[in-house]
């Protein structure tokens, strides 16, 4: 009798268990023994984005082939190429698109507005139409945004006023040509310029760049205004080494100092400055958006984040070779310094 009910007893509680088992949500390591897949849509592969942002995916659990597969899609120095590489990734069914400027975002959106979008970097998302505001994107985007408005062009002038205290006229070699950006991101972008250049009696010389035979035309043209220095933009045509060459032999030709606003792209191949946010920083906290997507958040509900600080590098090498000496005012306030 007793055993009896035991044993009724017993198969009453193993029932109770399997019933709430099945009601339960998927754990944590039900969810990672899916592979999921990532998109990455980027004008190149940008390890100094993704080789922080994959580490950050191993400290978060999640481990590349086990946990979760790559589709990667390059656009270039081709930007109009990102429309229809977005669309095959959105046609392989990816479970989020990673994407590391505006305009991929932009395509991204444009091929699909279910498929979460996250930004590594990107300018003025608000008005570019990718969310509704920062704190609430709205939509299927989020990610980090290193451009919303505020004083930063300006600080790029006052640096480039403190490497060259002369500086009067300033040519700037602007890549972010549509798709690659909207027209309402670069009409902010230069309107800020502007206005910054402006307030220090500056003279901007102001030439669009889409391929070498434009960079070449622009340098001719900056010789003859005998332009002070240069600020060159980091998007995907001044990455190129084959544009960018030419661009710093010019500067070294000229001595003349060269700023860009991130600290890869076209400063790799040997520019002075970069002031920008960390690209190690922005690519982990792209992470940290894929990690809690796939953990189940809606990217709408996920606040668009602004870099909290912006570092300053210094290319001791190429001031060596243009015979500038680096004021030590500015010495001082540098994140890094390339010997």
């Amino acid at each position: 009798m007793i055993v009896s009910r035991m044993i009724r007893t017993l198969v009453s509680l193993i029932t109770t268990l399997a019933i709430l088992h099945l009601a339960a949500p998927a754990s944590e390591g039900q969810r990672a023994a899916r592979v999921y897949r990532i998109g990455l849509l980027s004008s190149t592969p940008a390890p100094f984005f993704m080789e922080p942002f994959a580490a950050e995916m191993r400290e978060r659990g999640w481990v590349e082939g086990q946990h979760f597969t790559w589709e990667r899609r390059f656009t270039g120095a081709n930007p109009n190429s990102a429309t229809v590489l977005a669309r095959e990734l959105v046609d392989l069914q990816v479970d989020v698109i990673v994407t590391a400027i505006t305009g991929n975002a932009i395509a991204a959106r444009r091929a699909s507005a279910r498929i979460p979008i996250v930004m590594v970097s990107s300018g003025y998302p608000v008005e570019a139409g990718l969310a509704q505001s920062l704190a609430m994107p709205g939509g299927n985007v989020t990610g980090n945004a290193t451009y919303v408005g505020g004083k930063v062009f300006g600080k790029y002038l006052e640096f480039l006023r403190t490497l060259s205290p002369r500086l009067t006229r300033l040519g700037v070699l602007w890549d972010y040509v549509p798709p690659a950006a909207t027209p309402q991101e670069v009409d902010l972008a230069l309107g800020e310029l502007k206005r910054a250049a402006l307030a220090l009696r500056i003279t901007v010389k102001l030439r669009e760049v889409r391929a070498k035979t434009d960079v070449d035309h622009a340098l001719a043209d900056f010789a003859k205004d005998r332009v002070d220095a240069l600020f060159v933009t980091s998007g995907p045509v001044h990455a190129d080494a084959e544009i960018a060459g030419p661009i710093i032999e010019f500067a070294r030709r000229q001595r003349i100092p060269t700023m860009s606003d991130f600290a890869g792209g076209f400063f790799k191949h040997g520019g002075l400055l970069a002031y920008s946010p960390s690209p190690a920083a922005l690519g982990r906290r792209a992470a940290y958006f894929v990690d809690r997507i796939l953990r189940g958040a809606n990217p709408a509900d996920l606040p668009i984040e602004q870099p909290s600080k912006f570092d300053v590098i210094i290319n001791a090498r190429t001031a060596r070779a243009i015979g500038l000496t680096i004021p030590p005012a500015l010495l001082a306030q540098a994140d890094q310094i390339i010997e």
